[in-house]
């Protein structure tokens, strides 16, 4: 039975109010490279002047100052020699750390001229054989040390003759697979330079961030082992899923093979691994994620501060990410912030301008999920024009279903349970390329409780963990002004619920 609160009269004034543009509210801008550069954005950082820094994937650091007009970037060489670089931080003008294929590198310029000319390995404590896929991010850890993400080997490219460390014959069995050390794992690089793994169970983590709140987040791409694109809330020691990298674990028996073991045995499987905070189902939100992104709380670039944002590799796609915790883990909602509105394909690397107005987005394809073309590679900025569109802003799980607070207040559509469609589905990952929505459900919402003019509570018939919920929101639920919703999938991933309140 459809339940309406008191506060049904707050959405009946409010639809006297005026509403908030949706559209324009960001403006998707692209920023020019010399015809002569190969821009494919391996990593992009701003240091406290607000020059901009950018690695490319075959080797160049490039600078530039930031200017109004995206075409008059004046780009110049700063650091150069890199290996398939894809991850920079500049903890000062001058300054930078890259995290390429061997090693992770400072770089720095010792006069003054803009150009580095020291170079140092901080470390390359991690095996290599030269298969194209064993990728790296890079985060700070906040102590002086590093975070680094080190993807599995794919099957589509070898192991070299000759690698560097030690090699495991059983690591090497599988479609992605960790027959060198620490493939497949998080490392953590101190401030001294001494490395030590950190998390295993990664595919390819091809993006970390550490939020403001120190916690360490990282992404993964759908495939063996991983059903869907996931963003997990990485703790030391903990497994995240893919077996591969498990023969590096000390703790793994060293003549068992973890494929084997865990084929023969999901319930185990699924018992050891860390499950995602966010599971973002492949295709219908993003393909590929990559770099995961903070968004300001100052309300610089809007009214989603603090959230996060995971663009696509493989489309032309940035979802967002509301996250909360639920019996003390992490666990949130996934939508569309951008669906194309002139951004590329490739979405690979992003930072925000020191004002936090603009987010630069950083495109490579290296011939994954789109034509060769112009649209594959190069940089684009994003800024908030000051509207604000009407979608839902915020997205909470309660005992009997979910919370959902508007960017505005929502007209009286959003009181009937008709405006709510909703489903649920599982994921099961194992040893196939992906994993299609098993035992899915279509449910009822049995109430709708306004809360005030911005929010309400949705019921729903047997409501249970352990689930996604794909909530649709009908075109007929509109703002108080009549503004519509231009972008209306939400994805919960509901590992827990919270107790009912008293």
């Amino acid at each position: 039975m459809l339940q309406v609160s008191l506060c049904t009269s707050l959405f009946l004034l409010a639809g006297a109010l005026p509403g908030a543009p949706v559209a324009d509210s960001y403006v998707v801008e692209d920023i020019a490279f010399p015809p002569e550069v190969a821009a494919e954005v391996g990593g992009i950082a701003f240091d406290s002047k607000g020059l901009l820094y950018v690695a490319l994937r075959r080797g160049d650091v490039l600078t530039a100052m930031p200017a109004v007009d995206p075409s008059k970037f004046d780009w110049k060489l700063f650091a150069t020699g890199f290996d398939n670089g894809l991850g920079i931080v500049v903890p000062e003008p001058g300054r930078i750390f890259v995290a390429q294929m061997p090693e992770l590198t400072e770089a720095t310029d010792t006069d003054g001229d803009g150009r580095a000319d020291r170079y140092r390995t901080i470390t390359d404590g991690w095996g290599l054989s030269g298969n194209y896929h064993e990728t790296t991010a890079l985060a700070l850890d906040g102590q002086g040390g590093f975070f680094i993400g080190l993807g599995t080997a794919s099957h589509r490219a070898p192991t070299f003759v000759h690698t560097r460390g030690e090699y495991s014959a059983i690591g090497r069995r599988g479609r992605n697979y960790s027959a060198i050390k620490y493939r497949g794992w998080i490392m953590h690089v101190k401030a001294d330079g001494t490395i030590e793994p950190y998390a295993s169970g990664f595919r390819v983590p091809n993006g970390l961030l550490r939020d403001d709140e120190g916690n360490l987040w990282a992404s993964d791409n759908q495939g063996d082992w991983k059903a869907s694109t996931p963003l997990y809330h990485v703790r030391p020691g903990r497994f995240y899923g893919h077996p591969s990298s498990l023969v590096w674990d000390p703790k793994w028996p060293a003549d068992r093979d973890p494929l084997a073991t865990y084929r023969a045995d999901l319930d185990s499987y699924n018992k050891d691994r860390t499950y995602a905070a966010v599971e973002i189902p492949h295709l219908e939100m993003l393909r590929s994620g990559s770099e995961p992104i903070q968004i300001p709380r100052g309300g610089e670039f809007g009214p989603f501060g603090g959230q996060i944002l995971l663009p696509d590799a493989t489309g032309t796609r940035i979802a967002r990410l509301m996250l909360e915790k639920v019996d003390g883990e992490y666990q949130g909602a996934a939508t569309l912030f951008i669906n194309g509105q002139g951004l590329r394909i490739s979405n690979n690397r992003v930072a925000f301008s020191p004002d936090g107005r603009s987010l630069y987005v950083g495109q490579t394809a290296r011939g994954w999920g789109a034509s060769k073309g112009s649209n594959t590679e190069g940089m684009q900025r994003i800024t908030w024009r000051g509207g604000i569109p009407f979608t839902v802003e915020k997205m909470n799980v309660t005992a009997r279903g979910f919370r959902l607070t508007f960017t505005s207040a929502a007209g009286p559509g959003a009181l009937q349970a008709a405006g709510y469609a909703v489903k649920s589905m599982t994921y099961q990952s194992k040893w196939i390329y992906g994993g299609e929505p098993l035992d899915v459900h279509a449910e009822s919402v049995t109430g709708v409780t306004a809360v005030d003019a911005r929010t309400v509570e949705i019921a729903i018939d047997s409501f249970r963990p352990r689930r996604v919920y794909h909530l649709r929101l009908a075109e007929t639920l509109a703002s108080a002004a009549g503004e519509v919703m231009e972008l209306r999938d939400f994805y919960y991933t509901a590992n827990r619920l919270p107790a009912p309140r008293p």
